[in-house]
Protein backbone atom coordinates (compact mmCIF):
# COMPACT_ATOMS: atom_id res chain seq x y z
CA UNK A 1 0.00 0.00 0.00
CA UNK A 2 1.20 3.75 -0.95
CA UNK A 3 1.83 5.54 1.98
CA UNK A 4 0.21 8.66 1.51
CA UNK A 5 -2.71 9.94 2.83
CA UNK A 6 -5.52 9.00 0.45
CA UNK A 7 -7.81 11.94 1.29
CA UNK A 8 -5.60 14.68 0.27
CA UNK A 9 -4.45 13.19 -3.29
CA UNK A 10 -6.95 15.00 -6.38
CA UNK A 11 -6.47 12.02 -8.98
CA UNK A 12 -4.56 9.01 -9.84
CA UNK A 13 -2.92 7.28 -12.74
CA UNK A 14 -3.93 4.23 -12.96
CA UNK A 15 -2.81 1.51 -14.68
CA UNK A 16 0.01 -1.75 -13.91
CA UNK A 17 1.42 -4.64 -15.48
CA UNK A 18 4.98 -6.10 -14.99
CA UNK A 19 6.16 -7.22 -11.61
CA UNK A 20 9.43 -6.55 -12.22
CA UNK A 21 8.51 -3.04 -12.44
CA UNK A 22 6.08 -2.97 -9.47
CA UNK A 23 8.67 -2.35 -6.32
CA UNK A 24 10.45 0.31 -7.45
CA UNK A 25 6.98 2.08 -9.54
CA UNK A 26 5.17 1.89 -5.93
CA UNK A 27 7.99 3.34 -4.29
CA UNK A 28 8.71 5.65 -6.98
CA UNK A 29 4.93 7.37 -6.58
CA UNK A 30 4.70 7.48 -2.54
CA UNK A 31 7.63 10.13 -2.79
CA UNK A 32 6.60 11.50 -5.97
CA UNK A 33 3.29 12.18 -3.74
CA UNK A 34 4.98 13.06 -0.54
CA UNK A 35 8.48 14.90 -1.52
CA UNK A 36 7.27 16.30 -4.46
CA UNK A 37 4.16 17.82 -3.08
CA UNK A 38 2.23 16.11 -5.73
CA UNK A 39 -2.09 15.71 -4.94
CA UNK A 40 -1.44 12.92 -7.76
CA UNK A 41 -0.98 9.04 -7.32
CA UNK A 42 0.29 6.65 -9.76
CA UNK A 43 -1.40 2.96 -8.77
CA UNK A 44 -0.14 0.51 -10.28
CA UNK A 45 -0.85 -2.89 -10.31
CA UNK A 46 1.61 -5.95 -10.17
CA UNK A 47 -0.34 -8.23 -12.18
CA UNK A 48 2.26 -9.68 -14.90
CA UNK A 49 3.85 -8.48 -18.38
CA UNK A 50 1.29 -10.23 -20.71
CA UNK A 51 -1.28 -8.57 -18.88
CA UNK A 52 0.15 -5.42 -18.68
CA UNK A 53 -0.10 -5.85 -22.46
CA UNK A 54 -3.89 -6.79 -22.50
CA UNK A 55 -5.28 -3.77 -19.89
CA UNK A 56 -3.21 -1.76 -22.24
CA UNK A 57 -4.17 -3.06 -25.90
CA UNK A 58 -8.06 -3.24 -24.62
CA UNK A 59 -8.04 -0.35 -22.39
CA UNK A 60 -10.16 -1.81 -20.27
CA UNK A 61 -9.61 -2.24 -15.76
CA UNK A 62 -11.49 -5.13 -15.89
CA UNK A 63 -8.51 -6.89 -17.89
CA UNK A 64 -6.20 -6.44 -15.09
CA UNK A 65 -6.07 -9.81 -13.55
CA UNK A 66 -2.84 -11.93 -12.68
CA UNK A 67 -2.30 -15.35 -14.34
CA UNK A 68 -5.56 -17.38 -14.99
CA UNK A 69 -7.81 -15.14 -13.31
CA UNK A 70 -5.60 -14.01 -9.92
CA UNK A 71 -5.63 -10.89 -8.18
CA UNK A 72 -2.20 -8.44 -8.52
CA UNK A 73 0.42 -9.79 -6.67
CA UNK A 74 0.02 -7.21 -4.12
CA UNK A 75 -2.78 -5.89 -2.30
CA UNK A 76 -3.96 -2.85 -5.21
CA UNK A 77 -3.23 0.58 -3.77
CA UNK A 78 -6.75 1.37 -2.46
CA UNK A 79 -6.97 5.33 -2.17
CA UNK A 80 -8.56 8.54 -3.49
CA UNK A 81 -12.10 7.41 -1.96
CA UNK A 82 -12.45 3.61 -4.08
CA UNK A 83 -12.02 0.77 -2.29
CA UNK A 84 -12.11 -1.72 -4.42
CA UNK A 85 -10.02 -3.32 -7.49
CA UNK A 86 -10.43 -3.47 -10.68
CA UNK A 87 -9.36 0.51 -10.84
CA UNK A 88 -11.83 3.13 -11.87
CA UNK A 89 -9.98 3.22 -15.63
CA UNK A 90 -6.32 2.64 -17.61
CA UNK A 91 -4.07 5.00 -18.29
CA UNK A 92 -1.00 2.97 -18.94
CA UNK A 93 0.14 -0.68 -19.05
CA UNK A 94 3.57 -2.28 -18.15
CA UNK A 95 5.54 -4.69 -19.30
CA UNK A 96 9.06 -5.99 -19.83
CA UNK A 97 8.88 -7.27 -23.65
CA UNK A 98 8.40 -4.73 -26.14
CA UNK A 99 4.82 -4.13 -28.00
CA UNK A 100 5.39 -6.63 -31.36
CA UNK A 101 6.76 -5.41 -34.67
CA UNK A 102 2.71 -6.43 -35.95
CA UNK A 103 1.03 -4.37 -32.91
CA UNK A 104 -0.88 -1.84 -34.85
CA UNK A 105 -1.41 -4.21 -38.24
CA UNK A 106 -3.21 -7.81 -37.33
CA UNK A 107 -1.86 -8.32 -34.04
CA UNK A 108 -4.79 -9.14 -31.47
CA UNK A 109 -4.82 -11.02 -27.87
CA UNK A 110 -7.90 -12.82 -26.11
CA UNK A 111 -9.95 -11.09 -23.51
CA UNK A 112 -11.73 -12.74 -20.68
CA UNK A 113 -14.62 -12.46 -18.01
CA UNK A 114 -13.16 -12.28 -14.82
CA UNK A 115 -14.67 -14.28 -11.79
CA UNK A 116 -12.72 -12.22 -9.15
CA UNK A 117 -14.37 -14.16 -6.41
CA UNK A 118 -13.55 -17.44 -8.00
CA UNK A 119 -10.55 -16.30 -9.25
CA UNK A 120 -11.02 -17.95 -12.91
CA UNK A 121 -11.39 -16.16 -16.11
CA UNK A 122 -13.36 -17.41 -19.90
CA UNK A 123 -12.08 -15.94 -22.72
CA UNK A 124 -14.16 -13.72 -24.24
CA UNK A 125 -13.28 -13.11 -27.77
CA UNK A 126 -10.08 -11.02 -29.03
CA UNK A 127 -9.44 -7.28 -29.58
CA UNK A 128 -6.66 -5.34 -31.39
CA UNK A 129 -5.08 -2.12 -30.45
CA UNK A 130 -7.38 1.00 -31.18
CA UNK A 131 -5.10 3.35 -32.94
CA UNK A 132 -8.39 5.18 -34.81
CA UNK A 133 -9.66 6.05 -31.28
CA UNK A 134 -6.07 6.42 -29.15
CA UNK A 135 -3.41 7.23 -31.60
CA UNK A 136 -0.43 5.77 -32.42
CA UNK A 137 1.15 3.36 -29.39
CA UNK A 138 3.99 4.12 -27.28
CA UNK A 139 6.47 2.25 -25.41
CA UNK A 140 8.93 4.06 -22.90
CA UNK A 141 11.32 2.28 -21.18
CA UNK A 142 11.22 3.27 -17.70
CA UNK A 143 14.84 1.93 -16.81
CA UNK A 144 17.59 -0.13 -17.27
CA UNK A 145 16.88 -3.39 -15.73
CA UNK A 146 19.17 -5.92 -14.74
CA UNK A 147 17.51 -9.54 -14.27
CA UNK A 148 19.67 -11.76 -11.74
CA UNK A 149 20.39 -15.10 -11.90
CA UNK A 150 18.32 -16.17 -8.58
CA UNK A 151 20.16 -18.93 -6.17
CA UNK A 152 19.49 -20.42 -3.01
CA UNK A 153 23.00 -21.69 -2.25
CA UNK A 154 24.31 -21.91 1.40
CA UNK A 155 26.94 -19.63 2.91
CA UNK A 156 30.49 -20.88 2.95
CA UNK A 157 32.97 -21.05 5.39
CA UNK A 158 36.01 -18.26 3.03
CA UNK A 159 38.56 -20.19 4.96
CA UNK A 160 37.86 -22.90 2.64
CA UNK A 161 34.64 -22.74 0.52
CA UNK A 162 32.56 -25.20 2.22
CA UNK A 163 29.79 -25.78 4.53
CA UNK A 164 27.93 -28.66 5.34
CA UNK A 165 24.25 -28.61 5.12
CA UNK A 166 21.83 -31.92 5.34
CA UNK A 167 24.24 -34.84 4.73
CA UNK A 168 25.56 -32.59 1.55
CA UNK A 169 28.91 -30.79 1.64
CA UNK A 170 29.07 -27.66 -0.61
CA UNK A 171 32.07 -26.25 -1.71
CA UNK A 172 31.84 -22.67 -4.01
CA UNK A 173 35.03 -21.50 -3.84
CA UNK A 174 33.64 -18.82 -5.78
CA UNK A 175 31.49 -16.91 -3.45
CA UNK A 176 32.80 -13.97 -2.45
CA UNK A 177 29.99 -12.61 0.25
CA UNK A 178 26.82 -13.62 1.63
CA UNK A 179 25.56 -10.38 1.55
CA UNK A 180 26.71 -8.40 -1.78
CA UNK A 181 24.97 -8.46 -4.89
CA UNK A 182 25.93 -11.46 -6.93
CA UNK A 183 27.71 -12.94 -3.72
CA UNK A 184 26.43 -16.57 -3.17
CA UNK A 185 28.04 -17.76 -6.32
CA UNK A 186 30.35 -16.96 -10.04
CA UNK A 187 28.56 -18.70 -12.75
CA UNK A 188 29.93 -18.86 -16.52
CA UNK A 189 27.97 -18.13 -19.41
CA UNK A 190 28.86 -21.74 -20.68
CA UNK A 191 27.32 -22.86 -16.71
CA UNK A 192 24.01 -20.95 -17.67
CA UNK A 193 24.23 -22.68 -20.92
CA UNK A 194 24.59 -25.42 -19.12
CA UNK A 195 21.78 -25.41 -17.05
CA UNK A 196 19.21 -24.27 -18.70
CA UNK A 197 19.36 -26.11 -22.00
CA UNK A 198 19.01 -29.88 -19.73
CA UNK A 199 23.11 -30.98 -20.18
CA UNK A 200 23.91 -30.22 -16.66
CA UNK A 201 20.88 -31.53 -13.92
CA UNK A 202 22.84 -31.72 -10.84
CA UNK A 203 25.32 -29.66 -8.55
CA UNK A 204 27.07 -32.54 -8.38
CA UNK A 205 28.02 -32.59 -11.85
CA UNK A 206 30.94 -32.72 -13.43
CA UNK A 207 29.63 -32.99 -16.85
CA UNK A 208 31.56 -31.73 -20.50
CA UNK A 209 29.94 -28.55 -21.40
CA UNK A 210 30.76 -26.57 -24.46
CA UNK A 211 32.61 -23.43 -23.92
CA UNK A 212 34.23 -20.85 -25.91
CA UNK A 213 37.61 -19.61 -25.81
CA UNK A 214 39.30 -15.94 -25.69
CA UNK A 215 39.93 -16.41 -29.40
CA UNK A 216 36.94 -17.98 -30.61
CA UNK A 217 37.37 -21.71 -30.58
CA UNK A 218 34.26 -24.13 -29.79
CA UNK A 219 35.83 -26.32 -27.17
CA UNK A 220 34.80 -28.56 -23.76
CA UNK A 221 35.44 -28.28 -20.27
CA UNK A 222 33.63 -29.47 -16.95
CA UNK A 223 31.01 -28.22 -15.44
CA UNK A 224 32.79 -27.88 -12.19
CA UNK A 225 35.74 -26.46 -13.91
CA UNK A 226 34.59 -23.16 -13.31
CA UNK A 227 34.46 -24.00 -9.11
CA UNK A 228 37.39 -21.75 -8.92
CA UNK A 229 39.16 -19.06 -6.13
CA UNK A 230 37.63 -15.77 -6.39
CA UNK A 231 39.49 -12.92 -6.82
CA UNK A 232 39.93 -11.86 -3.10
CA UNK A 233 40.55 -15.44 -1.94
CA UNK A 234 43.25 -16.16 1.05
CA UNK A 235 42.21 -19.77 0.73
CA UNK A 236 43.47 -20.63 -2.52
CA UNK A 237 44.79 -18.64 -5.27
CA UNK A 238 42.47 -16.92 -7.60
CA UNK A 239 41.48 -18.35 -10.53
CA UNK A 240 42.73 -22.06 -9.90
CA UNK A 241 41.00 -25.41 -7.97
CA UNK A 242 38.80 -25.97 -10.68
CA UNK A 243 37.15 -29.57 -10.72
CA UNK A 244 35.56 -30.10 -7.68
CA UNK A 245 31.68 -30.51 -8.05
CA UNK A 246 29.31 -28.19 -6.08
CA UNK A 247 27.75 -30.38 -4.33
CA UNK A 248 29.51 -33.80 -2.64
CA UNK A 249 26.38 -35.96 -3.60
CA UNK A 250 23.63 -35.72 -5.57
CA UNK A 251 21.51 -32.17 -5.46
CA UNK A 252 19.05 -31.96 -8.47
CA UNK A 253 19.07 -28.06 -9.93
CA UNK A 254 15.61 -27.13 -9.64
CA UNK A 255 14.69 -24.35 -11.84
CA UNK A 256 11.62 -21.91 -10.81
CA UNK A 257 10.47 -19.80 -13.65
CA UNK A 258 7.41 -17.90 -14.35
CA UNK A 259 4.43 -19.85 -15.28
CA UNK A 260 2.54 -16.85 -16.20
CA UNK A 261 3.24 -14.70 -19.43
CA UNK A 262 6.31 -12.29 -18.45
CA UNK A 263 8.44 -10.21 -19.61
CA UNK A 264 11.20 -11.50 -17.18
CA UNK A 265 11.22 -14.57 -19.11
CA UNK A 266 11.37 -12.49 -22.15
CA UNK A 267 14.69 -10.42 -21.07
CA UNK A 268 16.16 -13.98 -20.36
CA UNK A 269 15.23 -15.96 -23.01
CA UNK A 270 16.62 -13.22 -25.39
CA UNK A 271 19.72 -13.61 -23.45
CA UNK A 272 20.33 -17.20 -24.16
CA UNK A 273 19.34 -16.88 -27.54
CA UNK A 274 22.24 -14.45 -28.04
CA UNK A 275 24.99 -16.28 -26.12
CA UNK A 276 24.38 -19.88 -26.43
CA UNK A 277 24.67 -20.79 -29.52
CA UNK A 278 28.08 -19.12 -30.29
CA UNK A 279 29.18 -21.75 -27.58
CA UNK A 280 28.11 -24.93 -29.39
CA UNK A 281 27.82 -23.72 -33.08
CA UNK A 282 28.25 -27.40 -34.68
CA UNK A 283 25.09 -28.32 -32.23
CA UNK A 284 27.06 -31.07 -31.12
CA UNK A 285 25.32 -30.57 -27.72
CA UNK A 286 22.14 -29.30 -29.13
CA UNK A 287 22.21 -25.61 -28.61
CA UNK A 288 21.36 -24.43 -31.65
CA UNK A 289 18.79 -26.47 -31.83
CA UNK A 290 16.88 -25.62 -28.19
CA UNK A 291 18.25 -21.61 -28.66
CA UNK A 292 18.49 -20.75 -32.05
CA UNK A 293 14.28 -21.10 -32.73
CA UNK A 294 11.91 -18.04 -34.18
CA UNK A 295 9.97 -19.07 -30.81
CA UNK A 296 12.73 -17.30 -28.67
CA UNK A 297 12.83 -14.34 -27.07
CA UNK A 298 9.19 -15.39 -25.28
CA UNK A 299 7.22 -14.27 -22.41
CA UNK A 300 6.25 -17.97 -22.36
CA UNK A 301 9.28 -19.60 -20.89
CA UNK A 302 7.35 -22.95 -21.86
CA UNK A 303 8.59 -22.22 -25.59
CA UNK A 304 12.49 -23.34 -23.60
CA UNK A 305 10.58 -26.39 -21.99
CA UNK A 306 9.59 -27.68 -24.99
CA UNK A 307 12.68 -27.36 -27.39
CA UNK A 308 14.97 -29.00 -24.38
CA UNK A 309 11.79 -31.70 -24.80
CA UNK A 310 11.95 -31.82 -27.76
CA UNK A 311 15.84 -32.62 -27.95
CA UNK A 312 15.24 -35.13 -25.66
CA UNK A 313 15.93 -33.78 -22.51
CA UNK A 314 14.57 -32.42 -19.59
CA UNK A 315 14.60 -29.73 -17.13
CA UNK A 316 13.56 -30.06 -13.49
CA UNK A 317 11.34 -27.44 -12.90
CA UNK A 318 8.41 -25.83 -11.07
CA UNK A 319 6.46 -22.60 -12.17
CA UNK A 320 4.85 -19.66 -10.17
CA UNK A 321 2.99 -16.27 -11.23
CA UNK A 322 4.70 -13.46 -10.62
CA UNK A 323 7.53 -12.53 -9.54
CA UNK A 324 6.96 -12.27 -5.28
CA UNK A 325 6.17 -16.13 -6.18
CA UNK A 326 9.36 -17.18 -7.61
CA UNK A 327 11.27 -15.26 -4.97
CA UNK A 328 9.04 -17.39 -2.71
CA UNK A 329 9.99 -20.29 -4.19
CA UNK A 330 13.59 -20.17 -4.66
CA UNK A 331 13.84 -18.92 -0.73
CA UNK A 332 16.85 -19.13 1.14
CA UNK A 333 16.66 -21.80 3.63
CA UNK A 334 18.09 -25.14 3.78
CA UNK A 335 15.18 -27.10 2.39
CA UNK A 336 15.50 -25.51 -0.81
CA UNK A 337 19.19 -25.43 -1.20
CA UNK A 338 20.19 -25.97 -5.02
CA UNK A 339 16.98 -24.09 -6.48
CA UNK A 340 17.55 -21.91 -9.52
CA UNK A 341 15.35 -19.25 -11.22
CA UNK A 342 15.44 -15.62 -12.49
CA UNK A 343 13.95 -12.10 -11.12
CA UNK A 344 14.56 -8.81 -11.38
CA UNK A 345 16.93 -7.71 -8.86
CA UNK A 346 14.30 -5.58 -6.80
CA UNK A 347 13.48 -9.17 -5.62
CA UNK A 348 16.42 -10.58 -5.01
CA UNK A 349 19.13 -9.77 -1.68
CA UNK A 350 20.49 -6.94 -1.03
CA UNK A 351 18.31 -4.91 -3.36
CA UNK A 352 15.49 -6.22 -1.62
CA UNK A 353 16.00 -5.77 1.89
CA UNK A 354 13.75 -8.05 3.59
CA UNK A 355 14.83 -10.49 5.86
CA UNK A 356 12.07 -13.03 4.86
CA UNK A 357 12.65 -16.42 4.27
CA UNK A 358 11.12 -15.61 0.54
CA UNK A 359 14.50 -13.37 -0.55
CA UNK A 360 16.68 -15.51 -2.72
CA UNK A 361 20.18 -14.18 -3.09
CA UNK A 362 21.76 -13.77 -6.63
CA UNK A 363 24.87 -15.30 -9.05
CA UNK A 364 27.54 -13.09 -11.29
CA UNK A 365 27.96 -13.72 -14.45
CA UNK A 366 30.75 -13.90 -16.83
CA UNK A 367 29.88 -11.42 -19.70
CA UNK A 368 31.37 -11.92 -23.02
CA UNK A 369 34.02 -9.10 -22.29
CA UNK A 370 35.79 -11.34 -19.82
CA UNK A 371 35.93 -14.05 -22.49
CA UNK A 372 37.91 -11.94 -24.61
CA UNK A 373 40.19 -11.17 -22.14
CA UNK A 374 41.02 -14.70 -20.75
CA UNK A 375 39.10 -14.47 -18.06
CA UNK A 376 37.40 -17.81 -18.31
CA UNK A 377 36.87 -18.61 -14.74
CA UNK A 378 36.15 -16.60 -11.77
CA UNK A 379 39.29 -15.13 -9.72
CA UNK A 380 41.48 -15.09 -13.49
CA UNK A 381 43.32 -12.10 -12.90
CA UNK A 382 42.27 -11.41 -10.31
CA UNK A 383 39.10 -10.29 -11.51
CA UNK A 384 35.22 -11.77 -10.47
CA UNK A 385 32.41 -12.39 -12.65
CA UNK A 386 29.80 -9.54 -12.91
CA UNK A 387 26.85 -8.69 -10.54
CA UNK A 388 23.64 -7.50 -11.43
CA UNK A 389 23.98 -3.87 -10.13
CA UNK A 390 22.60 -0.25 -11.87
CA UNK A 391 26.32 0.22 -12.95
CA UNK A 392 26.84 -2.83 -14.52
CA UNK A 393 23.57 -2.62 -16.13
CA UNK A 394 24.21 1.28 -17.41
CA UNK A 395 27.45 -0.07 -18.94
CA UNK A 396 25.56 -2.66 -20.88
CA UNK A 397 23.05 0.19 -21.69
CA UNK A 398 26.06 2.19 -23.53
CA UNK A 399 26.07 -0.29 -26.57
CA UNK A 400 22.29 0.88 -27.30
CA UNK A 401 21.90 4.31 -29.98
CA UNK A 402 18.78 6.33 -29.08
CA UNK A 403 15.80 5.53 -31.13
CA UNK A 404 15.64 7.64 -34.38
CA UNK A 405 11.94 8.74 -34.88
CA UNK A 406 8.64 8.36 -32.51
CA UNK A 407 7.55 5.03 -34.49
CA UNK A 408 6.89 2.56 -31.26
CA UNK A 409 9.11 0.04 -33.03
CA UNK A 410 12.34 2.24 -32.36
CA UNK A 411 12.33 1.93 -28.75
CA UNK A 412 12.43 -2.27 -29.02
CA UNK A 413 15.95 -1.94 -27.27
CA UNK A 414 16.03 -6.15 -27.90
CA UNK A 415 15.77 -5.39 -31.58
CA UNK A 416 18.93 -3.29 -31.34
CA UNK A 417 21.32 -6.05 -32.89
CA UNK A 418 24.54 -6.01 -34.85
CA UNK A 419 25.59 -5.16 -37.94
CA UNK A 420 26.66 -7.27 -40.96
CA UNK A 421 30.17 -8.89 -40.52
CA UNK A 422 30.29 -7.97 -36.72
CA UNK A 423 32.51 -10.45 -35.06
CA UNK A 424 32.84 -11.27 -31.55
CA UNK A 425 36.02 -9.25 -29.54
CA UNK A 426 39.30 -11.69 -29.80
CA UNK A 427 37.85 -13.78 -32.45
CA UNK A 428 38.66 -12.44 -35.69
CA UNK A 429 36.30 -13.30 -38.45
CA UNK A 430 35.43 -16.53 -36.81
CA UNK A 431 32.56 -15.49 -34.79
CA UNK A 432 29.59 -13.93 -36.64
CA UNK A 433 27.61 -11.66 -34.65
CA UNK A 434 25.40 -10.19 -37.03
CA UNK A 435 22.00 -9.79 -36.17
CA UNK A 436 22.22 -10.92 -32.32
CA UNK A 437 20.98 -8.56 -29.64
CA UNK A 438 23.59 -5.88 -28.77
CA UNK A 439 22.89 -5.99 -24.63
CA UNK A 440 23.56 -9.44 -24.21
CA UNK A 441 26.95 -8.82 -26.11
CA UNK A 442 28.25 -5.55 -24.82
CA UNK A 443 31.86 -4.66 -25.34
CA UNK A 444 31.99 -3.43 -22.28
CA UNK A 445 34.54 -4.35 -19.14
CA UNK A 446 31.79 -4.11 -16.71
CA UNK A 447 28.38 -4.92 -18.47
CA UNK A 448 26.15 -6.95 -17.22
CA UNK A 449 25.04 -9.33 -19.90
CA UNK A 450 21.69 -10.35 -18.50
CA UNK A 451 19.87 -6.45 -18.59
CA UNK A 452 16.74 -5.28 -20.43
CA UNK A 453 13.96 -3.22 -19.84
CA UNK A 454 10.46 -2.51 -18.19
CA UNK A 455 8.16 -0.38 -20.78
CA UNK A 456 5.84 1.85 -19.60
CA UNK A 457 2.91 1.77 -22.39
CA UNK A 458 1.13 5.07 -22.87
CA UNK A 459 -1.20 6.35 -25.43
CA UNK A 460 -0.86 9.13 -27.98
CA UNK A 461 -4.60 10.66 -27.30
CA UNK A 462 -6.55 10.56 -23.83
CA UNK A 463 -10.28 11.55 -24.03
CA UNK A 464 -12.52 11.82 -20.76
CA UNK A 465 -11.57 8.55 -18.76
CA UNK A 466 -14.92 5.82 -17.68
CA UNK A 467 -15.04 7.96 -14.03
CA UNK A 468 -15.37 11.14 -16.13
CA UNK A 469 -11.92 12.52 -15.48
CA UNK A 470 -11.29 15.41 -18.07
CA UNK A 471 -8.78 13.80 -20.31
CA UNK A 472 -6.71 17.81 -19.80
CA UNK A 473 -6.40 16.45 -16.27
CA UNK A 474 -5.71 12.96 -17.14
CA UNK A 475 -3.11 14.36 -19.60
CA UNK A 476 -1.44 16.49 -17.16
CA UNK A 477 -1.24 14.24 -14.34
CA UNK A 478 0.62 11.72 -16.74
CA UNK A 479 3.19 13.96 -18.01
CA UNK A 480 3.97 15.51 -14.73
CA UNK A 481 4.60 12.59 -12.99
CA UNK A 482 6.76 11.32 -16.42
CA UNK A 483 9.06 14.49 -16.74
CA UNK A 484 9.47 13.89 -12.81
CA UNK A 485 10.33 10.23 -13.25
CA UNK A 486 12.79 10.98 -16.32
CA UNK A 487 14.48 13.45 -14.21
CA UNK A 488 13.63 16.34 -16.36
CA UNK A 489 11.84 18.40 -12.52
CA UNK A 490 13.93 17.64 -10.01
CA UNK A 491 13.37 14.95 -7.19
CA UNK A 492 14.54 11.89 -6.10
CA UNK A 493 13.73 9.34 -8.72
CA UNK A 494 16.97 7.95 -9.98
CA UNK A 495 17.95 7.39 -6.05
CA UNK A 496 14.85 5.31 -5.33
CA UNK A 497 15.67 3.64 -8.69
CA UNK A 498 19.02 2.46 -7.50
CA UNK A 499 17.90 1.77 -4.17
CA UNK A 500 15.53 -1.51 -6.04
CA UNK A 501 18.49 -2.31 -8.07
CA UNK A 502 17.91 -0.42 -11.13
CA UNK A 503 19.44 2.41 -13.36
CA UNK A 504 17.57 5.50 -13.94
CA UNK A 505 17.88 6.81 -18.02
CA UNK A 506 20.75 8.89 -18.92
CA UNK A 507 20.15 12.60 -18.51
CA UNK A 508 21.05 15.73 -19.79
CA UNK A 509 21.71 17.12 -23.78
CA UNK A 510 21.62 13.44 -25.99
CA UNK A 511 19.96 11.49 -23.70
CA UNK A 512 17.36 8.92 -23.22
CA UNK A 513 15.36 11.15 -20.90
CA UNK A 514 15.61 13.32 -22.88
CA UNK A 515 14.39 11.97 -26.24
CA UNK A 516 11.59 10.87 -24.37
CA UNK A 517 11.04 14.59 -23.00
CA UNK A 518 11.37 16.15 -26.88
CA UNK A 519 9.77 13.15 -28.21
CA UNK A 520 6.51 12.60 -26.32
CA UNK A 521 5.98 14.61 -22.96
CA UNK A 522 6.45 18.45 -24.17
CA UNK A 523 9.78 19.58 -23.58
CA UNK A 524 10.05 20.39 -26.94
CA UNK A 525 7.50 20.85 -30.39
CA UNK A 526 7.20 17.47 -31.37
CA UNK A 527 3.69 16.03 -33.72
CA UNK A 528 4.02 13.02 -30.78
CA UNK A 529 3.56 14.42 -28.01
CA UNK A 530 1.39 13.04 -25.52
CA UNK A 531 -2.15 14.87 -26.03
CA UNK A 532 -5.73 15.76 -24.30
CA UNK A 533 -8.34 15.12 -26.70
CA UNK A 534 -10.31 18.62 -27.39
CA UNK A 535 -11.97 18.06 -30.90
CA UNK A 536 -9.17 19.82 -32.56
CA UNK A 537 -6.94 16.79 -33.47
CA UNK A 538 -3.55 18.13 -32.88
CA UNK A 539 -0.68 16.25 -32.13
CA UNK A 540 -1.00 13.10 -30.53
CA UNK A 541 -4.36 13.15 -31.63
CA UNK A 542 -4.13 14.22 -34.90
CA UNK A 543 -4.94 10.84 -36.58
CA UNK A 544 -7.91 9.64 -34.42
CA UNK A 545 -11.04 9.24 -35.91
CA UNK A 546 -12.32 8.50 -32.24
CA UNK A 547 -12.34 10.64 -28.54
CA UNK A 548 -9.02 9.48 -26.99
CA UNK A 549 -8.30 6.78 -24.53
CA UNK A 550 -11.50 6.32 -21.52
Amino acid sequence: MIGAQPALATDGIFGGGSTLASLAERQLSADYYTASSSSVLLLYAGIGSGSGQRVYISNDPSQGFRGAGLDPAANPDYTLGFTSYPYPRIDFGASDSPLPSNFVSGYTTTVYLWDQINHTTAANGSTSFPTADVGDPIQLPLFEAPVAIAVNLPAVDQSTGTTTAGGTTWTIKSQFSTTAAGGRIQLSTAQVCAIFSGLVTDWNSTATIPTLSSTGVAGTEGFADANTWHAASTAGTPGTGGGTAYASASKQIKIVYRSDGSGTSFIFTNYLKTVCPLLDPSNTYGYVSIFSTSALPNNNFTQLINKVTAYGRSLNTTGADGSDAVAAAIGNTSANYGYIGYLSNDFVAPYNPSTATTIPHAASLQNDYQRSAGVTHPGVSSTNFIAATPTSADAAWGVLSLPASANFADWNVYAQTFPATTYLPGTGVSVDITGRSKLPLAPATGAYSLVGTAYLYVYSCYGVGRDSTPAATRVSDLLGYLKWHYGLTAGNAATITANNGFKALSTGAGSWAQKIGDTYLGTAASSATITAYDGFFTDGCASVSGTGAQ
